[in-house]
């Protein structure tokens, strides 16, 4: 029973990150590979094989939820996004992009299905206690929560999808909080709706 359920969430892993028939293969074949060694007590073997699945799978989805981060503010400059599984952090994964306009800066972050969501879900609760420069804004339809400290023009906003996805964007050195506003706006929220099925 523990390898079928293994085998599903294998199986729904690969349906979301979107893999080609090509990629399922070289998957599923090294997912066998990994199955055949641990049956012959090659331990190390077989944790390899699963490794290069999670960086395959890794690399695939950071692809994939790459295109839903926001396009640079106009005059603003954006590096490539990173990604980084979360297995230190408790699982998950994130996918991040840095922009920059002289001295000001900007960071937006995808976070899927981290304890991070849910640690921030509780501040969107109604009872959540109140806290100082943060207000709720509406971003796309999707309530989110804006933090501004006008004295080191630094703030950041953040939006909840599906209990499952946290959107973030982190800004410093800016005139204004509506910097973060707008950039927020750039969110492909039902992109990641669709893509995600939340």
């Amino acid at each position: 029973m523990r390898q079928a359920l293994f085998m599903g969430c294998i199986a729904a892993a690969l349906a979301l990150s979107g893999l080609s028939a090509t990629a399922t293969e070289s998957v599923a074949t090294r997912m066998e590979a990994a199955k055949a060694a641990h049956a012959r007590g090659d331990i190390a073997r077989a944790a390899s094989e699963l490794e290069a699945v999670i960086a395959d799978l890794h690399g695939r989805l950071g692809k994939a939820l790459a295109e839903f981060l926001p396009a640079p503010l106009a005059s603003w400059q954006a590096e490539a996004p990173e990604t980084q599984g979360l297995a230190s952090a408790g699982g998950g994964f994130a996918v991040s992009r840095a922009y920059a306009r002289d001295d000001a800066s900007l960071n937006a972050t995808l976070i899927l299905d981290s304890p991070a969501v849910s640690s921030a879900a509780l501040q969107f609760a109604a009872n959540a206690p109140a806290q100082p420069n943060m207000r709720r804004v509406k971003i796309g339809g999707e309530d989110a929560l804006l933090r501004w400290d006008a004295t080191n023009r630094a703030g950041e906003i953040m939006l909840i999808l599906g209990n499952r996805v946290l959107l973030q964007i982190e800004g410093d050195s800016l005139g204004s909080s509506d910097l973060l506003v707008d950039a927020a706006k750039g969110w492909n929220i039902s992109g990641i709706r669709k893509y995600l099925a939340i």
